[in-house]
């Protein structure tokens, strides 16, 4: 998925999923509170959002955690 179009769909189509250690569960990245992006900075390549931490809070146990995401056909 090297098309940002194609990340940006997956994303509305609630595909994308980060992991809280809190909660010990996978969360829909379109129900979590997305605080921050961190950037991978040595990677280079085509997908750079497969590679970034997201920064987000936690809607059930409401802490703020970061995960990198994960993609869930």
């Amino acid at each position: 998925m090297s098309n940002p179009g194609e990340f940006l769909q997956a994303c509305a189509d609630g595909k994308i999923w980060v992991y809280c250690p809190v909660c010990e569960d996978a969360k829909n990245i379109n129900d979590v509170e997305n605080i921050d992006c961190i950037g991978h900075q040595s990677y280079w390549g085509d997908e750079p959002w497969w590679h970034d931490i997201r920064v987000f809070k936690c809607p059930e146990c409401e802490t703020v955690q970061q995960s990198k995401i994960e993609y869930q056909p």
